[in-house]
């Protein structure tokens, strides 16, 4: 019996598990067609918030994949929401992120605050009532020293997580994690995550699913083999742990972030350690 057959639902990483940069991972398109024909649940969580989660879904719908439009979840979309809610009606937002992010911001109702041209002098004093945090390419000084100086001024800080890095063909390349450290050690501030591990990220993915996440009582649930849902993820310290806060089975792939030696070190493991998306079928 293939492991898929233990599930009725599943939530599922993209990076390092549906593709890899621009690449796809090899078996992951024929896998997801064959899970919804099938009739299994299905909703993409990612960390990455570079894309509105309109664009991913139309590069897995482009790929193939009948994907509804409801069924991808960024960790933007929770960190922005978390944002906006402590900074309430009005709010200002200094924003480290892709421009999708900035409009995932200002979707949630924040006003944006620039990033001021630099004299000798610095920034000046910076009114933001939050500094959100996500990785981008164009990353820069300026936008490091107007975060401090909103952080230091008493703004509160989010970022989309700390994951360190982003999968990528040819080696991973620096992702949230990286960025957020630099804004936390020149601020002396620590960050509330809107993203996995933490619990946003899935409460919003739960609303999207038809079937349930599982009781406190997980061993009755398993035994019961109602709505039982599982976190598909290639990193053990977001996706395998944020699936284990949430009460889901967990499921490690070992086509992105982590290698088969990294999952054997896990504490706790994951409850499954499989090559890629494909063994889930297997």
């Amino acid at each position: 019996m293939a492991l898929a057959d233990d599930f009725d639902g599943f939530l599922i990483d993209l990076d390092g598990v549906v593709w890899e940069g621009r690449e796809m991972i090899p078996g992951a398109v024929v896998t997801l067609r064959e899970l919804l024909d099938a009739g299994k649940e299905i909703v993409f969580v990612t960390n990455n918030p570079g894309k509105l989660a309109s664009a991913y879904t139309e590069r897995l719908q482009g790929a193939g994949i009948p994907v509804a439009d409801d069924r991808v979840v960024t960790a933007g979309e929770a960190t922005a929401g978390l944002a906006a809610e402590h900074a309430g009606p009005g709010g200002r937002a200094f924003t480290i992120g892709a421009p999708a992010f900035h409009e995932t911001v200002a979707a949630a109702g924040l006003e944006a605050v620039p990033t001021p041209e630099l004299s000798r002098d610095g920034p000046g004093e910076v009114e933001a009532d939050v500094v959100i945090v996500s990785g981008h390419r164009d990353f820069g000084y300026a936008e490091l020293l107007t975060a401090a100086r909103a952080l230091q001024g008493g703004a509160k800080l989010f970022a989309t997580s700390r994951d360190p890095t982003v999968p990528m063909p040819g080696g991973a390349w620096p992702g949230t994690g990286a960025v957020l450290a630099a804004v936390e050690t020149a601020s002396g501030a620590t960050a509330m995550i809107g993203g996995k591990p933490e619990s946003h990220l899935f409460e919003l993915a739960q609303q999207r699913l038809r079937c349930s996440f599982p009781p406190d009582n997980r061993e009755k649930e398993q035994r019961s083999g109602l709505g039982r849902l599982a976190m598909v993820g290639d990193r053990v310290s977001s996706d395998i742990e944020g699936g284990r806060r949430a009460g889901l089975a967990t499921i490690l792939v070992l086509s992105g972030a982590t290698t088969r030696a990294e999952a054997e070190r896990a504490s706790p493991p994951p409850d499954h350690v499989v090559a890629d998306l494909a063994a889930l079928l297997a």
